[in-house]
């Protein structure tokens, strides 16, 4: 009985200290104020800014300057091979799963809406994954279909042919889909010849996961992740404003 007290009481503990970390990292968002930060400029890409924040603060702040979307992986890569930065970053692309069917990366994600972002934030701030309608995944996996016989660089969505951990290869759609112009460029530069890539997979067969694609640094293999949930976290995502060339 008294194991039993000590344990009842560890959790309870428990569960008060993680609601206490919920409610402080909620006083802490609303009240902390974030500012994109220019650092050069790509020719025939655009000025490229970054701001470390929550993503729905970080999208304020890229608006404030003009910019209403993270800097899709194919940026990122420009940047990285232009000697800008090597840093990671959370990128545009969104996956999107349901489960018992296969993850769909959407190159224009629905999280770059504010108010998704916010939602998005809060789930993961809980420990959960953000979730919308089945119908989304369905409108989504019509459209892959739908482009099946254009080159995957130019498709707005893209199934992937495997679930869970993937080495992607140059050849291979995903890499093209993601890296797109700058894929033989970004392998010959920062690869071994392949790249990690980490799945997820829906929880719900009811509800659509919608995630976000982290862009990790060289150093750690450019390893792509699709089942992170640390959008309330303050990391770093670059921001293209396009300028033309210059």
């Amino acid at each position: 009985m008294r194991f039993l007290y000590f344990l009842i009481l560890s959790l309870i503990t428990t569960f008060k200290l993680l609601n206490d970390k919920i409610k402080i990292v909620d006083i802490y968002r609303k009240y902390m104020t974030y500012t994109a930060q220019k650092i050069d400029n790509v020719k025939g890409l655009g000025d490229i800014y970054h701001v470390a924040a929550p993503l729905d603060k970080q999208l304020e702040a890229f608006a404030a300057v003009g910019i209403h979307s993270l800097a899709a992986p194919d940026e990122v890569a420009q940047i990285r091979l232009e000697g800008l930065s090597k840093d990671y970053s959370r990128t545009s692309i969104a996956p999107v799963a349901i489960k018992g069917g296969k993850t769909i990366l959407v190159r224009n994600s629905p999280l770059m809406n504010i108010g998704m972002a916010s939602a998005a934030v809060k789930a993961h701030a809980n420990g959960k994954y953000f979730e919308t309608s089945k119908e989304y995944y369905e409108a989504m996996e019509a459209l892959a279909q739908s482009q099946d016989s254009i080159v995957p660089e130019d498709r707005d969505t893209l199934i992937l042919s495997q679930t869970g951990n993937i080495s992607l290869t140059i050849e291979m759609p995903e890499t093209q889909f993601i890296l797109r112009k700058q894929n033989k460029l970004y392998f010959k530069k920062f690869t071994l010849g392949e790249i990690p890539f980490s799945g997820i997979t829906g929880e719900s067969k009811n509800l659509a996961t919608v995630n976000y694609l982290w862009f990790d640094v060289p150093l750690c293999g450019s390893r792509l992740v699709c089942r992170g949930r640390g959008l309330y976290a303050g990391f770093r995502a670059f921001g293209v404003l396009r300028t033309g060339k210059k």
